[in-house]
Formats: structure tokens, sequence, C-alpha cells
């Protein structure tokens, strides 16, 4: 399937008003034929060859062609539209050939150097610009005049422009391809400087291209519109996100029923790693279809083992709904985030590949689509004011007995254990902070260092964690008891047979 075809498909997915803030890769593409034109009708004027019958290896840039038609890296849902690019266009003429046939007669001349740079002014805008460099033996040159004109807009320099023969001596601030040549009734910018050597003359041509300004002023304003609609989305969606932990404050409070139902949610949907969130660091995101399939699964197992039924508070279950309208919008985020970063790789290649310039590696240092800095905030704040309401017991577990760390003992260095795990230390000769090594953090410690406001903390909001290990607690000195008792016995009466 075509990659226009597939992205339409694709873009049926996202909410309907989403849909016009996706980059529109048909008509970008159909104004890469234009730019052809105007580029052939432009070099022809200047009795040279166009790149775009080049081979990729005539033109010297920092980066080449030949990473043109990778279709690696693409979103899931766009994974099957690699079919409209292959590799770098073949051209079936000799490139020294086809130099040589389009200039003048008797001029001896071949272009030492086709660049091409994309450059952005103060004003924000974008301009494509061709440079042409041409070696020629001093005899050959065939040249009528040299003029001095006034500063052309985008070049900071003055620049002597020369006239091959056949041409009008009276041109304006830039020189332009006739419109009689070019069928689209585009012209060019053409600035041309030369540079006379002892044995060679230097020409440099700098060419201007009006369709592929046009070309990339398009592709700007939908990168910049779409950077809009998100820049306001992310308010909205903040908003939303803080006016349903208000509401869910309300339902989590630790003396409601409520509340153990929403933390085995929590917990379960932390353990399902929906966004790759894990305890406050943001690994890569997945991608939206990875996402939206984690959490569909997170949705189905809250489901089968009967969370959502055991609600007693009405207000829950429409702040669940609320919970799932969320995480579907991040989805629709990210895809559509996705699909414009796809979309502007691919139609950046399908224009290198027709024109034969490199605008895949030029275009991206001015303005660039992140599929991941937003979504990470989002994330964030998602875990933040909604999941972080209700404390999950992983936060609070003892660094040694990996319980909760009941009667928490906060040492010198400020690592918190159990009071139980600090005795035993101790008794076993293990004076130091078992975490960072603090010199004699366990063996300072003692009834000053518990952390009352942690106590009081844990009793209220893991009542049936802390009676378990209060009970575990007993057992373990129980049984310390009773084998000392049997040990100091046997001491008292030994054994006969020996």
């Amino acid at each position: 399937m075509k990659f226009g075809k597939t992205i339409e498909t694709s873009a049926k997915e996202l909410p309907e008003d989403w849909q016009p803030y996706i980059i529109q890769y048909k008509l970008l593409k159909k104004s890469i034929k234009q730019i052809v034109r105007e580029l052939d009708s432009t070099f022809k004027t200047l009795n040279l060859p166009s790149p775009a019958v080049l081979d990729p290896e005539v033109i010297s840039l920092d980066e080449t062609l030949s990473d043109i038609g990778n279709t690696d890296d693409m979103p899931s849902s766009l994974a099957d539209s690699t079919s409209d690019y292959g590799s770098k266009p073949k051209s079936g003429l000799d490139s020294m050939s086809v130099l040589e046939s389009s200039l003048p007669d008797k001029v001896v001349s071949v272009p030492e150097e086709i660049a091409y740079n994309i450059e952005k002014d103060s004003d924000g805008v974008v301009h494509p610009v061709i440079t042409v460099r041409i070696r020629k033996p001093v005899a050959s040159a065939q040249c009528d005049q040299i003029l001095e004109l006034p500063d052309v807009a985008g070049l900071p320099e003055r620049t002597a422009i020369i006239l091959p023969s056949g041409h009008s001596s009276t041109v304006s601030s830039s020189s332009r391809a006739p419109e009689a040549v070019n069928p689209a009734g585009v012209s060019s910018d053409i600035q041309i400087r030369t540079e006379v050597m002892d044995d060679a003359e230097e020409t440099q041509v700098t060419v201007r291209l009006q369709t592929d300004q046009m070309f990339f002023d398009q592709l700007v304003r939908y990168i910049e519109r779409t950077h809009a609609f998100e820049q306001t989305y992310t308010k909205q969606y903040n908003s939303n996100v803080s006016a349903l932990g208000d509401e869910l404050t309300t339902v989590t409070s630790p003396y409601k029923h409520d509340f153990e139902v929403w933390r085995e949610i929590f917990r379960l949907y932390i353990d399902a790693d929906v966004w790759e969130h894990s305890e406050g660091d943001f690994r890569p995101t997945n991608s939206a279809k990875e996402g939206q399939d984690r959490f569909s699964k997170f949705m189905r197992h809250i489901e089968n083992i009967g969370l959502t039924t055991k609600f007693r508070d009405p207000l829950s279950g429409k702040l669940l709904v609320g919970f799932y309208k969320l995480n579907s919008e991040l989805t629709y985020l990210k895809m559509l985030q996705e699909m414009n970063e796809l979309a502007m790789r691919k139609i950046l290649k399908k224009h290198d590949k027709r024109t034969q310039l490199v605008s895949k590696t030029q275009f991206p240092r001015i303005i660039t689509i992140d599929t991941s800095t937003l979504t990470k905030a989002l994330i964030f704040t998602i875990h933040t004011e909604l999941v972080g309401i209700v404390p999950q017991i992983d936060d609070y577990l003892c660094p040694m007995c990996l319980n909760i760390a009941w009667r928490p003992l906060r040492l010198d260095c400020a690592h918190v254990f159990c009071s139980r795990c600090v005795v035993k230390a101790s008794k076993r000769c293990m004076f130091d902070c078992p975490v960072c090594r603090a010199k004699n953090a366990i063996y300072n410690a003692g009834v000053s260092n518990i952390d009352k406001a942690l106590l009081n903390f844990l009793k209220l909001y893991f009542p049936k964690e802390v009676k378990e290990k209060q009970r575990d607690i007993q057992q373990e000195i129980s049984h310390e008891e009773t084998s000392a008792i049997v040990a100091a016995h046997a001491r008292e009466r030994p054994c006969t047979i020996m």
C-alpha cells in the first residue's frame, strides 16, 4: 500500500477534530513535480545539467544520498507503508557525458560541486539554496559582461553576475529564468559570481527555486500548526488531570472503602508499564500502538478480577472512566506525533529522490517533530497528580527484609530501616549502613531515630501490612526466645552418651 493511502487510513483512528493537524503528505508530494520542472528549466537557462539527472555521487555535501530509501524506525501503525520508497534513483546516462553535452559549444567546464543548503533567516523563513561551482580554463570563458548588483535577499555580500553569451545585458537585482522556459510560470532567483585565477576561471552560481521555497513553507506551516495545537491541548489536558485528581482525593481517603480498591488498580497500572514509567525514572516511552495495547490489557485484567465491581461510591466508577479517557487521549497524541514525524521523513526522502537534493539531513536541523518530550511530561503529570495520590507499599519497604519498614528508624545518613532489622544487624556486628556504607550509622541508632511522622503515616495508610509485620516480628521473637531456652537447657544437661 502506498504511504499516502496508509497515512489516510491510519488518520481515521484519531478523533475527527484531530485529523486536520496531520501533515498533508499527498499535497506536498504533488508539489515535488513542480520543483523538478523548475529545476530543469532553470539549469537549462544556465546551460548546466539539472541535478535531477545527475548521479548522486556528483553532489558533494556533508551528508550524501546513500541513505535515501531507508525505511527503518517507523511507527507500528504505519509499518506496512514502505512500498512507496525504494533505493535512490539511478541514471541511465554517464554523469560526465551528461555534463559535457549540456554545456555551450567550445566551453570545456564541468561543475566541481553542487551543494544544497537550507537556510533560515531572522524572520524564521526557510530558504533552500543550490550552489554550483564551475571551474574552466580562462581561454574558454565566454562572457559578454560583468555586472555589479545590489544586495539580494538572503546573501549578505554584493554579488558579481557573469552572464553567458546570448543572455540579455539588462538584469534586475537578481537574474531570473525566463517564464517561457518554465511551464509552471514560476521564476527562480539566480546569482552568479566569477573569480579569475592564473590558469582557470571559477564561477559560483546560486539558485533559489521558488517552488522549493513554497514546498518548505507549506511543510513548516503544517508543523507549526501542529505545535500550536499541542500547546493548546497540553493546557487543557493538564487542567483535566488536576480536576480528576481533586475528585479522586475525596474517594481515596484511607477512611473510605474504595481506598484499597484504588490502590490495587494503580498498583496494577504501574506494573503494566503502559508508558514505561518506573519509580520516577522515565525510560523511552512506548509507541502509541504498544501503549494502547498495554492499557487495553490492563483494563481487561481489572475487569476480569472484578475490581470494578468492588466500588461502593458511584463517583469512583465515573473517575475510572475519566482515567481511561486521559490515557486514550495520550495514545492519540502519541499517534499524531508519530504520524507527522514519519510523514515528514517520508516526504523529505521523496523530495530528495526526485530532485537529487539533500533536504533529509538539512531540514531537521531547522525544525523537528519531537515525539517524546511532550508525552513524557504528560505521563509524569498522570503519575504525580493521579497515581501518586494513593501511596504504594513498594515505596515504604525496608531494604533489609523487603517488608514494610515498621517502627521505622531513620539513620544519620537518612536511610530508613525497620527497627527489628537494625537490632539484628547490630547483634551481627554490622555497624555501617547497608545501603551507603555510612560509618557507624547503625551502631549510633537508638530510640531517638524513630521517624514518628512516618510511623503514623504507615499506621494510617497500611494498617493491614502493619498488623502482619507486627505478627511476624512477634513470632520471630518467640522463636528466638524458645531457641535460646532450649540451648541453655542443653548446656546444663550435657549428652550422657558422648
